[in-house]
């Protein structure tokens, strides 16, 4: 095969490549799959860790679904943009569904620590969740914020939102 010949195949091939990295870091890191006009809140005791790549997930098992009284109020975790964080705290609803356990989808490690989780989140330990669940699963939630037992709040929104959040019926207050 002459050199030119070579030279263009490994050129596709490397486009290729780069093109379906893209697709699945879309797919891992973008909205589109989740349902973003109504955002859920849950409470509970993490079951299960994985704190890895491309993206850690907690198995939570829900004591609370219904949002504090003083929500609307708290502070957003740091780094948080104002205007989507207060957006999606007026859209927070108390999670509805039958499933006694959720699967949370959150960043890989090197943006957890961005956003200053800088360790695992641990079994057993208690957090509360505010995010939008999956549009074909509802048994899995993305959180765009969440609050350690300590009070410590992380921010995980990377991209925009497809839809904005809408406001829940009554507020949050």
């Amino acid at each position: 095969m002459p050199v030119r010949q070579i030279a263009a195949a490994t050129i596709i091939a490397f486009g290729l490549l780069a093109l379906l990295a893209s697709e699945r870091a879309g797919a891992h890191h973008g909205w589109s799959s989740f349902e973003t006009r109504h955002a859920y809140y849950v409470s509970g005791t993490v079951e299960e860790v994985y704190w890895g790549y491309p993206h850690g997930e907690v198995r939570l098992r829900i004591a609370t679904t219904e949002p504090p009284a003083d929500l609307s109020g708290r502070d957003l975790p740091p780094g948080a943009d104002p205007e989507i964080g207060r957006a999606t705290m007026a859209s927070t609803r108390p999670y509805g569904g039958d499933r006694q356990e959720l699967r949370l989808v959150l960043a890989g490690p090197d943006w957890m620590a961005r956003w200053g989780l800088d360790r695992p989140i641990r079994e057993g330990e208690r957090l509360e969740a505010i995010g939008f669940l999956q549009s074909a699963d509802s048994s899995e939630l993305r959180p765009v914020m969440f609050w350690l037992e300590d009070g410590q709040g992380v921010w995980q929104q990377l991209t925009s939102f497809p839809d904005a959040p809408e406001p829940a019926a009554g507020g949050t207050d």
